[in-house]
Protein backbone atom coordinates (compact mmCIF):
# COMPACT_ATOMS: atom_id res chain seq x y z
CA UNK A 1 0.00 0.00 0.00
CA UNK A 2 1.25 3.68 -1.08
CA UNK A 3 -0.22 6.38 0.98
CA UNK A 4 -0.37 10.11 -1.09
CA UNK A 5 -0.45 13.54 0.36
CA UNK A 6 -4.06 14.82 -0.59
CA UNK A 7 -4.71 17.35 -2.87
CA UNK A 8 -7.35 20.18 -1.97
CA UNK A 9 -10.47 19.93 -4.42
CA UNK A 10 -12.10 23.49 -3.25
CA UNK A 11 -10.72 27.06 -3.52
CA UNK A 12 -10.52 28.95 -0.17
CA UNK A 13 -13.59 28.99 1.67
CA UNK A 14 -15.10 31.38 4.02
CA UNK A 15 -17.23 30.77 7.59
CA UNK A 16 -20.79 31.29 7.37
CA UNK A 17 -23.62 32.49 9.99
CA UNK A 18 -20.97 34.18 12.27
CA UNK A 19 -19.53 30.94 13.23
CA UNK A 20 -15.80 32.33 15.57
CA UNK A 21 -12.39 32.00 13.27
CA UNK A 22 -11.10 29.43 15.42
CA UNK A 23 -12.43 26.05 17.40
CA UNK A 24 -10.44 25.51 20.17
CA UNK A 25 -9.30 21.87 20.84
CA UNK A 26 -10.08 21.93 24.54
CA UNK A 27 -13.02 21.98 27.10
CA UNK A 28 -15.06 25.34 26.10
CA UNK A 29 -17.77 24.39 28.53
CA UNK A 30 -20.19 24.11 25.74
CA UNK A 31 -21.91 20.75 24.34
CA UNK A 32 -20.65 20.38 20.65
CA UNK A 33 -21.12 18.42 17.93
CA UNK A 34 -18.44 17.93 15.07
CA UNK A 35 -18.51 16.02 11.56
CA UNK A 36 -15.81 14.96 10.13
CA UNK A 37 -15.26 13.43 6.61
CA UNK A 38 -12.02 11.29 6.41
CA UNK A 39 -12.90 10.01 2.56
CA UNK A 40 -12.60 14.11 2.50
CA UNK A 41 -15.49 16.62 1.28
CA UNK A 42 -15.45 16.82 -2.14
CA UNK A 43 -15.29 13.33 -2.92
CA UNK A 44 -17.60 10.96 -4.74
CA UNK A 45 -16.74 7.74 -3.58
CA UNK A 46 -14.78 6.35 0.04
CA UNK A 47 -17.29 7.29 1.73
CA UNK A 48 -16.99 7.43 5.76
CA UNK A 49 -18.10 10.34 8.16
CA UNK A 50 -17.31 10.19 11.57
CA UNK A 51 -19.95 12.15 14.17
CA UNK A 52 -18.31 12.88 17.24
CA UNK A 53 -20.17 14.31 20.09
CA UNK A 54 -18.20 16.16 23.05
CA UNK A 55 -20.27 16.93 26.18
CA UNK A 56 -19.05 20.38 27.68
CA UNK A 57 -16.75 20.69 24.64
CA UNK A 58 -14.01 18.19 25.90
CA UNK A 59 -12.33 16.45 23.10
CA UNK A 60 -10.48 14.01 24.52
CA UNK A 61 -13.79 12.26 25.96
CA UNK A 62 -15.41 12.48 22.87
CA UNK A 63 -18.04 9.66 21.64
CA UNK A 64 -18.71 8.86 18.16
CA UNK A 65 -20.38 6.93 15.47
CA UNK A 66 -19.56 6.10 12.20
CA UNK A 67 -21.02 6.54 8.98
CA UNK A 68 -20.51 3.93 5.75
CA UNK A 69 -16.52 2.56 5.18
CA UNK A 70 -16.26 2.94 1.40
CA UNK A 71 -12.92 2.86 -1.01
CA UNK A 72 -12.61 4.80 -3.83
CA UNK A 73 -11.22 4.00 -6.78
CA UNK A 74 -7.24 5.07 -8.42
CA UNK A 75 -7.03 8.07 -10.64
CA UNK A 76 -6.05 6.13 -14.44
CA UNK A 77 -2.67 6.72 -14.16
CA UNK A 78 -2.19 5.32 -10.53
CA UNK A 79 -0.94 2.46 -12.51
CA UNK A 80 -0.80 -0.90 -10.29
CA UNK A 81 -3.07 0.55 -7.72
CA UNK A 82 -6.35 -1.38 -6.63
CA UNK A 83 -8.09 0.80 -4.61
CA UNK A 84 -8.21 3.46 -2.37
CA UNK A 85 -9.38 3.66 0.99
CA UNK A 86 -9.68 6.42 3.75
CA UNK A 87 -6.84 8.03 6.45
CA UNK A 88 -8.34 7.28 9.21
CA UNK A 89 -5.23 8.09 11.50
CA UNK A 90 -7.79 10.57 13.03
CA UNK A 91 -9.57 7.59 14.73
CA UNK A 92 -6.86 5.85 15.85
CA UNK A 93 -5.89 7.17 19.73
CA UNK A 94 -9.95 7.27 19.70
CA UNK A 95 -10.81 3.71 19.44
CA UNK A 96 -12.22 2.86 22.82
CA UNK A 97 -15.13 6.16 21.89
CA UNK A 98 -16.51 4.79 18.53
CA UNK A 99 -20.03 3.15 19.41
CA UNK A 100 -20.86 1.91 16.11
CA UNK A 101 -20.37 1.83 12.31
CA UNK A 102 -23.86 2.65 10.47
CA UNK A 103 -23.51 1.54 6.93
CA UNK A 104 -26.59 3.24 4.55
CA UNK A 105 -26.19 0.92 1.53
CA UNK A 106 -24.20 -1.89 -0.15
CA UNK A 107 -21.83 -0.35 -2.66
CA UNK A 108 -18.33 -0.50 -2.61
CA UNK A 109 -17.78 3.26 -2.05
CA UNK A 110 -19.53 2.70 1.41
CA UNK A 111 -18.80 -0.62 2.12
CA UNK A 112 -15.89 -1.79 0.46
CA UNK A 113 -13.42 -0.89 2.92
CA UNK A 114 -14.70 -2.30 6.07
CA UNK A 115 -12.24 -5.47 5.71
CA UNK A 116 -9.40 -2.93 5.64
CA UNK A 117 -10.51 -0.28 8.53
CA UNK A 118 -11.90 -2.73 11.20
CA UNK A 119 -8.14 -4.13 11.83
CA UNK A 120 -6.74 -0.81 12.63
CA UNK A 121 -9.75 0.81 14.57
CA UNK A 122 -10.99 -2.52 16.09
CA UNK A 123 -12.31 -5.52 15.02
CA UNK A 124 -15.19 -5.77 17.51
CA UNK A 125 -17.01 -2.28 16.64
CA UNK A 126 -20.60 -3.13 16.18
CA UNK A 127 -21.62 -3.01 11.97
CA UNK A 128 -25.30 -1.75 11.62
CA UNK A 129 -26.47 -2.23 8.02
CA UNK A 130 -29.37 -3.10 6.40
CA UNK A 131 -29.80 -6.94 4.61
CA UNK A 132 -28.30 -7.02 1.50
CA UNK A 133 -25.33 -4.68 2.46
CA UNK A 134 -24.41 -6.88 5.54
CA UNK A 135 -24.31 -9.93 3.41
CA UNK A 136 -22.13 -8.37 1.30
CA UNK A 137 -19.87 -7.66 3.84
CA UNK A 138 -19.88 -10.78 5.21
CA UNK A 139 -19.17 -12.44 2.03
CA UNK A 140 -16.03 -10.27 1.84
CA UNK A 141 -15.11 -10.72 5.31
CA UNK A 142 -15.09 -14.57 4.73
CA UNK A 143 -12.00 -14.51 2.39
CA UNK A 144 -10.38 -12.65 5.98
CA UNK A 145 -9.92 -13.87 9.48
CA UNK A 146 -12.32 -10.82 10.65
CA UNK A 147 -15.57 -12.33 12.12
CA UNK A 148 -17.87 -8.85 12.33
CA UNK A 149 -20.26 -8.02 14.71
CA UNK A 150 -22.87 -6.69 12.34
CA UNK A 151 -26.61 -6.49 13.42
CA UNK A 152 -29.21 -6.25 10.42
CA UNK A 153 -31.67 -3.12 10.35
CA UNK A 154 -35.05 -2.40 8.19
CA UNK A 155 -37.50 0.56 8.13
CA UNK A 156 -38.85 1.51 11.67
CA UNK A 157 -35.73 0.25 14.22
CA UNK A 158 -33.99 2.93 16.13
CA UNK A 159 -30.54 2.50 17.82
CA UNK A 160 -29.52 4.41 20.98
CA UNK A 161 -25.53 4.29 20.95
CA UNK A 162 -23.79 6.89 23.80
CA UNK A 163 -25.58 10.14 23.23
CA UNK A 164 -26.73 9.22 19.75
CA UNK A 165 -29.93 7.78 18.49
CA UNK A 166 -29.63 6.71 15.19
CA UNK A 167 -33.23 6.30 12.98
CA UNK A 168 -32.71 4.63 9.60
CA UNK A 169 -35.24 5.91 6.65
CA UNK A 170 -35.44 4.12 3.68
CA UNK A 171 -34.90 5.81 0.23
CA UNK A 172 -34.53 4.26 -3.24
CA UNK A 173 -30.90 3.76 -5.22
CA UNK A 174 -29.94 1.55 -7.62
CA UNK A 175 -29.45 -0.68 -4.77
CA UNK A 176 -32.26 -2.49 -3.08
CA UNK A 177 -32.01 -1.19 0.89
CA UNK A 178 -30.83 1.84 0.97
CA UNK A 179 -31.23 4.16 3.87
CA UNK A 180 -30.91 7.79 5.40
CA UNK A 181 -30.16 8.22 8.75
CA UNK A 182 -31.50 10.81 11.27
CA UNK A 183 -28.96 11.22 13.81
CA UNK A 184 -30.22 12.66 17.15
CA UNK A 185 -27.77 14.50 19.36
CA UNK A 186 -28.18 16.46 22.49
CA UNK A 187 -28.21 19.41 20.48
CA UNK A 188 -30.39 18.41 17.84
CA UNK A 189 -30.46 16.26 14.53
CA UNK A 190 -28.00 15.71 12.03
CA UNK A 191 -29.80 13.99 8.74
CA UNK A 192 -27.10 11.70 7.04
CA UNK A 193 -28.67 11.84 3.21
CA UNK A 194 -26.52 9.39 1.47
CA UNK A 195 -27.18 8.37 -1.91
CA UNK A 196 -30.49 8.47 -3.19
CA UNK A 197 -33.73 9.40 -5.22
CA UNK A 198 -37.71 9.32 -4.75
CA UNK A 199 -38.35 6.71 -7.22
CA UNK A 200 -42.66 6.66 -7.52
CA UNK A 201 -42.60 3.35 -8.96
CA UNK A 202 -39.74 1.20 -7.71
CA UNK A 203 -39.19 -2.19 -9.20
CA UNK A 204 -39.16 -3.70 -6.04
CA UNK A 205 -42.09 -2.02 -4.47
CA UNK A 206 -40.37 -0.46 -1.84
CA UNK A 207 -41.31 3.63 -1.95
CA UNK A 208 -39.27 5.91 0.01
CA UNK A 209 -40.44 6.45 3.69
CA UNK A 210 -41.71 9.88 2.70
CA UNK A 211 -43.92 10.19 5.95
CA UNK A 212 -41.38 9.61 7.96
CA UNK A 213 -38.48 12.28 6.57
CA UNK A 214 -41.99 14.52 7.01
CA UNK A 215 -42.24 13.53 10.49
CA UNK A 216 -38.36 13.96 11.23
CA UNK A 217 -38.58 17.90 9.66
CA UNK A 218 -42.55 18.49 12.11
CA UNK A 219 -40.06 17.58 15.19
CA UNK A 220 -38.30 20.99 14.48
CA UNK A 221 -34.48 21.55 15.03
CA UNK A 222 -32.87 19.81 12.31
CA UNK A 223 -29.65 20.97 12.64
CA UNK A 224 -28.18 20.29 9.22
CA UNK A 225 -28.98 17.90 5.98
CA UNK A 226 -25.76 16.26 4.78
CA UNK A 227 -27.08 15.49 1.13
CA UNK A 228 -25.88 13.68 -1.64
CA UNK A 229 -25.44 16.27 -4.13
CA UNK A 230 -24.61 13.97 -7.40
CA UNK A 231 -27.39 14.42 -9.59
CA UNK A 232 -28.10 18.13 -8.34
CA UNK A 233 -26.79 19.07 -12.18
CA UNK A 234 -29.60 17.53 -13.36
CA UNK A 235 -32.97 19.74 -13.29
CA UNK A 236 -36.59 17.93 -12.74
CA UNK A 237 -36.92 14.43 -11.41
CA UNK A 238 -34.61 11.77 -11.82
CA UNK A 239 -36.13 8.96 -14.29
CA UNK A 240 -37.42 5.71 -12.36
CA UNK A 241 -36.17 2.71 -13.24
CA UNK A 242 -38.99 1.19 -14.68
CA UNK A 243 -38.64 4.42 -17.46
CA UNK A 244 -35.81 1.92 -19.22
CA UNK A 245 -37.63 -1.45 -18.57
CA UNK A 246 -39.37 -1.62 -21.58
CA UNK A 247 -36.61 -0.54 -23.44
CA UNK A 248 -34.23 -2.92 -22.00
CA UNK A 249 -36.59 -5.70 -22.38
CA UNK A 250 -36.50 -5.15 -26.28
CA UNK A 251 -33.39 -4.94 -27.00
CA UNK A 252 -32.82 -8.86 -25.58
CA UNK A 253 -35.62 -9.60 -27.42
CA UNK A 254 -34.74 -8.48 -30.77
CA UNK A 255 -30.96 -9.66 -31.02
CA UNK A 256 -30.54 -12.38 -33.24
CA UNK A 257 -27.66 -13.62 -31.41
CA UNK A 258 -25.94 -13.33 -27.92
CA UNK A 259 -26.55 -10.74 -25.42
CA UNK A 260 -24.35 -9.61 -23.47
CA UNK A 261 -25.05 -7.60 -20.17
CA UNK A 262 -22.44 -5.43 -17.76
CA UNK A 263 -22.79 -3.33 -15.16
CA UNK A 264 -21.30 -2.62 -11.70
CA UNK A 265 -21.34 -6.34 -9.52
CA UNK A 266 -23.92 -4.86 -7.26
CA UNK A 267 -26.34 -3.59 -9.45
CA UNK A 268 -28.91 -6.12 -8.65
CA UNK A 269 -31.88 -4.02 -10.12
CA UNK A 270 -30.09 -4.21 -13.30
CA UNK A 271 -29.12 -8.00 -12.79
CA UNK A 272 -32.92 -9.13 -11.90
CA UNK A 273 -34.36 -7.03 -14.74
CA UNK A 274 -31.82 -8.61 -17.12
CA UNK A 275 -32.77 -12.66 -15.31
CA UNK A 276 -36.42 -11.51 -15.72
CA UNK A 277 -36.26 -10.44 -19.08
CA UNK A 278 -33.96 -13.41 -20.54
CA UNK A 279 -36.31 -15.60 -19.22
CA UNK A 280 -39.30 -13.76 -20.94
CA UNK A 281 -37.58 -14.22 -24.46
CA UNK A 282 -36.78 -18.04 -23.80
CA UNK A 283 -33.06 -17.57 -22.91
CA UNK A 284 -31.11 -18.89 -20.52
CA UNK A 285 -28.84 -17.51 -18.26
CA UNK A 286 -24.68 -17.81 -18.39
CA UNK A 287 -22.90 -15.83 -15.31
CA UNK A 288 -19.52 -14.94 -15.84
CA UNK A 289 -17.42 -13.31 -13.10
CA UNK A 290 -16.59 -13.60 -9.70
CA UNK A 291 -17.99 -10.54 -8.32
CA UNK A 292 -20.82 -10.94 -10.32
CA UNK A 293 -21.57 -14.20 -9.62
CA UNK A 294 -21.30 -13.56 -5.89
CA UNK A 295 -23.34 -10.74 -5.83
CA UNK A 296 -26.50 -12.67 -7.81
CA UNK A 297 -26.07 -15.30 -6.08
CA UNK A 298 -26.27 -13.37 -2.19
CA UNK A 299 -29.67 -11.79 -4.13
CA UNK A 300 -30.85 -14.75 -4.78
CA UNK A 301 -30.71 -16.33 -1.55
CA UNK A 302 -32.30 -13.09 0.45
CA UNK A 303 -35.13 -13.22 -2.48
CA UNK A 304 -34.17 -10.15 -4.31
CA UNK A 305 -33.64 -12.39 -7.75
CA UNK A 306 -36.04 -14.89 -8.82
CA UNK A 307 -33.68 -17.18 -10.35
CA UNK A 308 -33.79 -20.78 -10.32
CA UNK A 309 -31.18 -23.69 -10.62
CA UNK A 310 -33.19 -24.07 -14.40
CA UNK A 311 -32.58 -20.93 -15.82
CA UNK A 312 -28.47 -21.13 -15.27
CA UNK A 313 -26.01 -22.71 -17.70
CA UNK A 314 -22.80 -23.31 -16.71
CA UNK A 315 -20.18 -21.43 -18.88
CA UNK A 316 -18.67 -24.76 -19.71
CA UNK A 317 -22.01 -25.92 -21.73
CA UNK A 318 -23.01 -23.15 -23.52
CA UNK A 319 -21.52 -24.76 -26.52
CA UNK A 320 -24.70 -26.94 -26.55
CA UNK A 321 -27.04 -23.67 -26.79
CA UNK A 322 -28.21 -21.60 -30.11
CA UNK A 323 -26.97 -18.09 -30.40
CA UNK A 324 -30.33 -16.59 -29.41
CA UNK A 325 -30.91 -18.84 -26.52
CA UNK A 326 -27.97 -17.40 -24.65
CA UNK A 327 -27.47 -14.34 -22.29
CA UNK A 328 -24.35 -13.84 -20.22
CA UNK A 329 -24.65 -11.45 -17.17
CA UNK A 330 -20.87 -10.32 -17.01
CA UNK A 331 -18.31 -8.80 -14.74
CA UNK A 332 -15.55 -5.88 -15.96
CA UNK A 333 -17.71 -2.84 -17.01
CA UNK A 334 -15.10 -0.23 -16.11
CA UNK A 335 -12.88 -2.34 -18.49
CA UNK A 336 -10.28 -3.66 -15.87
CA UNK A 337 -7.65 -6.09 -17.05
CA UNK A 338 -8.28 -8.98 -15.15
CA UNK A 339 -12.38 -8.88 -15.54
CA UNK A 340 -14.14 -11.50 -17.44
CA UNK A 341 -15.43 -8.89 -20.03
CA UNK A 342 -11.51 -7.56 -20.85
CA UNK A 343 -10.83 -11.20 -21.15
CA UNK A 344 -13.66 -12.08 -23.37
CA UNK A 345 -12.34 -8.86 -25.50
CA UNK A 346 -8.63 -10.15 -25.64
CA UNK A 347 -9.70 -13.69 -26.87
CA UNK A 348 -7.98 -15.17 -23.23
CA UNK A 349 -11.20 -16.54 -22.10
CA UNK A 350 -13.30 -19.60 -23.12
CA UNK A 351 -15.92 -16.94 -24.08
CA UNK A 352 -15.25 -14.74 -26.91
CA UNK A 353 -16.59 -11.82 -28.38
CA UNK A 354 -17.77 -12.33 -32.25
CA UNK A 355 -19.48 -10.06 -34.93
CA UNK A 356 -23.09 -10.38 -34.30
CA UNK A 357 -22.87 -10.13 -30.15
CA UNK A 358 -24.76 -7.62 -28.47
CA UNK A 359 -23.45 -6.13 -25.48
CA UNK A 360 -25.57 -3.80 -23.27
CA UNK A 361 -23.58 -1.62 -20.85
CA UNK A 362 -26.44 -0.40 -17.83
CA UNK A 363 -23.70 1.32 -15.90
CA UNK A 364 -23.08 4.81 -15.09
CA UNK A 365 -20.34 6.24 -17.14
CA UNK A 366 -19.23 8.39 -14.37
CA UNK A 367 -16.93 6.97 -11.35
CA UNK A 368 -13.73 8.57 -10.53
CA UNK A 369 -11.13 6.54 -12.31
CA UNK A 370 -13.04 4.39 -14.56
CA UNK A 371 -14.43 6.83 -17.10
CA UNK A 372 -11.56 6.52 -20.10
CA UNK A 373 -11.62 2.02 -19.79
CA UNK A 374 -15.15 1.95 -20.15
CA UNK A 375 -14.97 3.80 -23.43
CA UNK A 376 -12.35 2.14 -24.54
CA UNK A 377 -14.09 -1.28 -24.11
CA UNK A 378 -16.56 0.66 -26.13
CA UNK A 379 -14.45 1.13 -28.44
CA UNK A 380 -13.03 -2.32 -28.97
CA UNK A 381 -16.09 -4.03 -28.58
CA UNK A 382 -17.54 -1.94 -31.76
CA UNK A 383 -14.44 -2.74 -33.72
CA UNK A 384 -14.78 -6.17 -33.23
CA UNK A 385 -18.09 -6.16 -34.93
CA UNK A 386 -20.24 -6.06 -31.51
CA UNK A 387 -23.40 -4.17 -31.50
CA UNK A 388 -23.01 -2.28 -28.08
CA UNK A 389 -25.61 -0.60 -26.83
CA UNK A 390 -24.65 2.18 -23.16
CA UNK A 391 -25.41 4.65 -21.00
CA UNK A 392 -28.53 6.93 -20.69
CA UNK A 393 -28.37 8.00 -23.98
CA UNK A 394 -29.83 4.67 -25.25
CA UNK A 395 -32.28 4.92 -22.54
CA UNK A 396 -30.36 1.59 -20.99
CA UNK A 397 -29.30 3.10 -17.32
CA UNK A 398 -30.80 5.32 -15.54
CA UNK A 399 -29.19 7.22 -12.60
CA UNK A 400 -29.40 6.53 -8.81
CA UNK A 401 -29.51 9.60 -7.67
CA UNK A 402 -31.35 12.47 -6.85
CA UNK A 403 -31.97 15.30 -9.33
CA UNK A 404 -33.19 18.92 -8.64
CA UNK A 405 -36.38 18.36 -7.50
CA UNK A 406 -36.02 15.66 -4.94
CA UNK A 407 -33.19 17.60 -3.43
CA UNK A 408 -36.09 20.37 -3.51
CA UNK A 409 -38.63 17.58 -1.05
CA UNK A 410 -36.00 16.97 0.73
CA UNK A 411 -35.22 20.63 2.09
CA UNK A 412 -38.61 21.02 2.63
CA UNK A 413 -39.78 18.29 4.11
CA UNK A 414 -37.02 18.70 6.57
CA UNK A 415 -36.49 22.31 7.18
CA UNK A 416 -33.40 22.03 8.14
CA UNK A 417 -31.29 25.40 9.63
CA UNK A 418 -27.92 24.35 7.45
CA UNK A 419 -26.99 22.69 4.34
CA UNK A 420 -23.79 20.45 3.72
CA UNK A 421 -23.98 18.77 0.13
CA UNK A 422 -22.05 15.39 0.39
CA UNK A 423 -21.06 12.67 -2.37
CA UNK A 424 -20.20 14.75 -5.43
CA UNK A 425 -17.67 17.22 -6.91
CA UNK A 426 -17.26 20.64 -6.80
CA UNK A 427 -19.13 21.57 -9.37
CA UNK A 428 -22.13 18.92 -8.46
CA UNK A 429 -21.83 20.89 -4.84
CA UNK A 430 -22.43 24.79 -6.32
CA UNK A 431 -25.41 23.61 -8.19
CA UNK A 432 -26.77 22.13 -5.01
CA UNK A 433 -26.43 25.23 -3.75
CA UNK A 434 -27.35 27.67 -6.43
CA UNK A 435 -30.71 25.20 -6.50
CA UNK A 436 -30.86 25.37 -2.82
CA UNK A 437 -31.07 29.61 -3.39
CA UNK A 438 -34.20 29.79 -5.68
CA UNK A 439 -35.94 28.09 -3.00
CA UNK A 440 -34.96 30.80 -0.45
CA UNK A 441 -31.98 28.87 1.36
CA UNK A 442 -30.12 32.35 2.55
CA UNK A 443 -26.00 32.28 2.24
CA UNK A 444 -25.44 31.86 5.55
CA UNK A 445 -27.33 28.37 5.70
CA UNK A 446 -24.40 26.85 3.19
CA UNK A 447 -21.82 24.78 4.63
CA UNK A 448 -18.66 23.84 1.68
CA UNK A 449 -15.82 22.61 3.88
CA UNK A 450 -12.51 22.43 2.35
CA UNK A 451 -11.40 18.20 1.71
CA UNK A 452 -9.75 18.22 5.34
CA UNK A 453 -11.92 20.61 6.99
CA UNK A 454 -14.34 19.32 9.90
CA UNK A 455 -18.16 21.06 10.39
CA UNK A 456 -18.34 21.60 14.09
CA UNK A 457 -21.84 23.07 15.37
CA UNK A 458 -21.72 25.51 18.51
CA UNK A 459 -23.65 27.83 20.56
CA UNK A 460 -26.36 25.22 20.89
CA UNK A 461 -26.29 24.46 17.02
CA UNK A 462 -26.78 27.93 15.91
CA UNK A 463 -23.42 28.49 14.91
CA UNK A 464 -20.86 26.18 12.63
CA UNK A 465 -17.68 25.94 12.30
CA UNK A 466 -15.14 24.52 9.61
CA UNK A 467 -11.68 25.64 10.58
CA UNK A 468 -10.66 22.48 12.22
CA UNK A 469 -8.21 20.56 9.62
CA UNK A 470 -8.07 16.65 9.91
CA UNK A 471 -4.85 15.79 8.46
CA UNK A 472 -5.08 13.38 5.68
CA UNK A 473 -3.79 11.18 2.91
CA UNK A 474 -4.71 8.91 0.03
CA UNK A 475 -4.04 5.46 1.03
CA UNK A 476 -3.51 3.64 -2.12
CA UNK A 477 -3.93 -0.74 -1.80
CA UNK A 478 -1.66 -2.18 -4.12
CA UNK A 479 -1.96 -5.90 -2.81
CA UNK A 480 0.83 -5.67 -0.49
CA UNK A 481 -1.17 -4.89 2.15
CA UNK A 482 -0.82 -1.70 4.66
CA UNK A 483 1.94 0.21 5.56
CA UNK A 484 2.84 3.77 5.24
CA UNK A 485 4.67 5.86 2.51
CA UNK A 486 7.81 5.72 4.27
CA UNK A 487 8.08 2.00 3.94
CA UNK A 488 7.39 1.91 0.59
CA UNK A 489 9.80 4.36 -0.64
CA UNK A 490 12.43 2.91 1.72
CA UNK A 491 11.41 -0.52 -0.38
CA UNK A 492 11.83 0.81 -3.77
CA UNK A 493 15.21 2.41 -3.04
CA UNK A 494 16.69 -0.48 -1.02
CA UNK A 495 15.64 -2.60 -4.09
CA UNK A 496 17.02 -0.56 -6.69
CA UNK A 497 20.41 0.30 -4.64
CA UNK A 498 20.73 -3.33 -3.94
CA UNK A 499 19.18 -5.38 -7.20
CA UNK A 500 19.32 -2.38 -9.63
CA UNK A 501 16.62 -2.05 -12.44
CA UNK A 502 15.66 -4.15 -15.78
CA UNK A 503 13.81 -2.36 -18.18
CA UNK A 504 12.46 -3.58 -21.63
CA UNK A 505 10.79 -1.44 -24.39
CA UNK A 506 8.17 -2.91 -26.46
CA UNK A 507 6.95 -0.97 -29.62
CA UNK A 508 3.92 -2.18 -30.77
CA UNK A 509 2.15 -1.76 -34.10
CA UNK A 510 -1.44 -1.14 -33.18
CA UNK A 511 -2.67 -1.37 -36.66
CA UNK A 512 -1.50 -4.77 -37.43
CA UNK A 513 -1.13 -5.69 -33.42
CA UNK A 514 2.42 -6.58 -33.32
CA UNK A 515 5.46 -5.57 -32.37
CA UNK A 516 7.27 -2.88 -34.59
CA UNK A 517 10.61 -4.20 -34.15
CA UNK A 518 12.75 -6.51 -31.38
CA UNK A 519 12.75 -5.20 -27.61
CA UNK A 520 15.12 -2.82 -26.42
CA UNK A 521 16.36 -3.88 -23.15
CA UNK A 522 18.38 -1.41 -20.71
CA UNK A 523 19.84 -2.50 -17.55
CA UNK A 524 21.18 0.00 -14.71
CA UNK A 525 22.78 -1.39 -11.28
CA UNK A 526 21.72 -4.88 -12.50
CA UNK A 527 24.20 -6.67 -14.41
CA UNK A 528 26.51 -4.96 -16.99
CA UNK A 529 25.21 -5.49 -20.16
CA UNK A 530 28.25 -6.23 -22.35
CA UNK A 531 28.97 -8.94 -20.51
CA UNK A 532 26.28 -10.35 -20.39
CA UNK A 533 24.91 -10.65 -24.22
CA UNK A 534 23.39 -14.32 -23.51
CA UNK A 535 21.28 -13.36 -20.56
CA UNK A 536 20.53 -9.74 -22.03
CA UNK A 537 19.38 -11.78 -25.61
CA UNK A 538 17.58 -14.41 -23.70
CA UNK A 539 15.50 -12.24 -21.33
CA UNK A 540 14.59 -9.70 -24.46
CA UNK A 541 13.69 -13.34 -26.45
CA UNK A 542 11.23 -14.52 -23.81
CA UNK A 543 9.53 -10.52 -23.87
CA UNK A 544 9.04 -11.16 -27.18
CA UNK A 545 7.37 -14.33 -27.08
CA UNK A 546 5.44 -13.06 -23.65
CA UNK A 547 4.17 -10.13 -25.77
CA UNK A 548 2.92 -12.73 -28.80
CA UNK A 549 1.38 -14.85 -26.17
CA UNK A 550 -0.55 -12.01 -23.98
CA UNK A 551 -1.83 -10.06 -27.26
CA UNK A 552 -5.35 -9.86 -28.16
CA UNK A 553 -7.40 -8.41 -30.52
CA UNK A 554 -8.03 -5.85 -29.85
CA UNK A 555 -4.74 -4.86 -27.35
CA UNK A 556 -5.10 -4.41 -23.82
CA UNK A 557 -1.36 -2.93 -22.99
CA UNK A 558 -1.72 -3.05 -19.52
CA UNK A 559 -3.16 -6.14 -19.65
CA UNK A 560 0.20 -7.03 -21.98
CA UNK A 561 2.74 -4.87 -19.91
CA UNK A 562 1.45 -6.77 -16.69
CA UNK A 563 2.37 -10.24 -18.34
CA UNK A 564 5.41 -9.55 -19.39
CA UNK A 565 6.78 -7.68 -16.04
CA UNK A 566 5.53 -10.88 -14.21
CA UNK A 567 7.44 -13.81 -16.57
CA UNK A 568 10.70 -11.38 -16.37
CA UNK A 569 10.53 -11.31 -12.75
CA UNK A 570 10.18 -15.16 -12.59
CA UNK A 571 12.89 -15.57 -14.94
CA UNK A 572 15.19 -13.02 -13.42
CA UNK A 573 15.15 -14.70 -10.04
CA UNK A 574 15.79 -18.55 -11.42
CA UNK A 575 18.53 -17.40 -14.18
CA UNK A 576 20.33 -14.67 -11.29
CA UNK A 577 18.81 -15.20 -7.95
CA UNK A 578 18.44 -11.57 -8.11
CA UNK A 579 15.44 -9.73 -7.90
CA UNK A 580 16.15 -6.38 -9.75
CA UNK A 581 12.92 -3.72 -10.07
CA UNK A 582 11.60 -5.00 -13.98
CA UNK A 583 9.93 -2.06 -15.66
CA UNK A 584 8.29 -3.12 -19.28
CA UNK A 585 7.60 -0.12 -21.11
CA UNK A 586 4.71 -0.99 -23.80
CA UNK A 587 4.47 1.93 -26.60
CA UNK A 588 2.11 2.15 -28.96
CA UNK A 589 3.73 3.48 -32.28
Amino acid sequence: MEIKPKTNQYPPQKTFSGAPNIIKQFNSGRDQVRISALGCFGDVTQNIFVYEYAAGGDWSKSQMIIVDCGVGFPEEDAFGVDLQIPDTKYLEDKKDRILGIFITHGHEDHIGAVRFILPIIGKNIPIYAPRLAAAFIEAKLSETDIRANITVYTDGQSFTKGPFTVEPIRVNHSIPDTFHFAINTPLGTLYHGSDFKFDLFPLDGKHADLQKIAEIGRRGNVICLLSDSLGSDHEGFSPSERTIAENFEHEIKIAKGRVFVTSISSNIVRWGQAIDYAKRSGRKVVVVGFSVDRAIRIAKELGYINLADTDIVDVERVKNFADNKLIFLVAGFAGQPESALSKMVMGKHRVKIKAGDKVIFSSPDYIPGTTSGIYTMIDNLSKMGAEVMYGEKEELHVSGHGYQKEHAILIRLLTPRFLCPIGGNFRHIISYQHMASTMGMPDSSFITPDYDSAVTFTDNATKFNINYHIPMRKVLIDGLGIGDVGTTVLRDRKILAEEGMFSVVLLVDTIHNKLAQDPTVLSRGFVFMKDNNDLIDYLADQAKLKFVESAGNPLNMEYIREQVQGHLEKLILEKTGRQPMVLPLVIEV
